[in-house]
């Protein structure tokens, strides 16, 4: 009789989650058109129209990897709710978008920020950049 001391590996498949990005911005055509773009590269996209929307989402328990959100929202300053986000989601990262380039520094300094209209690989590029970048945690907004 034949016997083995050889193990056998063990495979465990593991389904990755795709990342999912929370959208912030109040033109629905931007909304739909972002959306579209992150499908195409393989995120999953969430998108809202106001920064108190965003916050609830992440208020709910909503995981969200990337904070992607316009500068000037209706209700609340981009850079407000990139703090009110991270602070209770301290492992989400932030991009930022607008239609000019930002007249301030923003926070996080090192926060992508993407002029409108973007191409795909600009979005990616940004993204890959905010999820890569490991910044302390934010602390409670002011």
């Amino acid at each position: 009789m034949l016997t083995s001391t050889r193990r056998c590996p063990i495979v465990v498949v593991v389904e990755a989650r795709r990342l999912r990005v929370l959208v912030v911005d109040e033109d629905p055509l931007v909304r739909l058109a972002v959306d579209r773009q992150l499908d195409v590269l393989g995120w999953d996209p969430v998108t809202v129209n106001t920064g108190g929307e965003a916050v609830r989402v992440v208020e709910l328990g909503m995981i969200v990897d990337v904070l992607l959100t316009e500068l000037k929202l209706p209700d609340l300053d981009g850079v407000a709710l990139a703090w009110a986000v991270t602070w209770l989601s301290p492992r989400t990262r932030v991009a930022f978008m607008g239609g000019a380039a930002p007249q301030r520094p923003l926070e996080p300094r090192e926060a992508p920020f993407l002029i409108k209209p973007f191409s795909t690989p600009a979005l990616a590029n940004a993204l890959t950049g905010a999820v890569l970048f490991r910044r302390p945690v934010m602390g409670r907004p002011t």
